[in-house]
């Protein structure tokens, strides 16, 4: 094929979480990738956060194996639970809101979306965002 070689195998060493992205990190351990940038930026990682970026170059070393800690105490099932089926985005398009007035109301609130409009809002956020901007009545609650 054109002359190239054997493409390097994609390992990472375990132990080495810090020279993970978020996007490996979710993919290895099952862990809600929005579960891993709200904790980010909760610590103060500036938004957005580029979910290709190392944790290493975001976090300090005791940061990083905090949420090694996590990854490995915590339920994993459960984590997903807590968040929202859909991005901000796709959740406003789904009820016809207004995706401005949705950013707004979630930047009043002082929510982090660690992604933009593409971030997975709690579950206890997205009825708080339907209850406030649809009524109520189109929620899925």
């Amino acid at each position: 094929m054109g002359g190239m070689g054997p493409m390097p195998p994609q390992y990472r060493e375990e132990g080495y979480l810090g020279d993970c992205t978020l996007k490996e990190i979710s993919m290895d351990y099952g862990v809600p990738i929005t579960y891993l940038a709200d904790v980010l930026a909760t610590w103060g990682v500036p938004i957005p956060i580029d979910p290709n970026s190392r944790l290493g170059d975001m976090v300090t070393g005791e940061q990083a194996f905090a949420i090694l800690e996590a990854i490995h105490t915590l339920d994993v099932a459960e984590l997903h639970e807590r968040y929202a089926e859909d991005d901000l985005m796709n959740l406003c398009d789904y009820y016809d809101l207004d995706i401005k007035m949705a950013f707004e109301f979630c930047m009043e609130r002082g929510w982090a979306l660690p992604f933009g409009v593409r971030t997975f809002l709690r579950v206890e956020q997205e009825a708080e965002l339907l209850d406030a901007l649809d009524g109520g009545d189109g929620g899925m609650f």
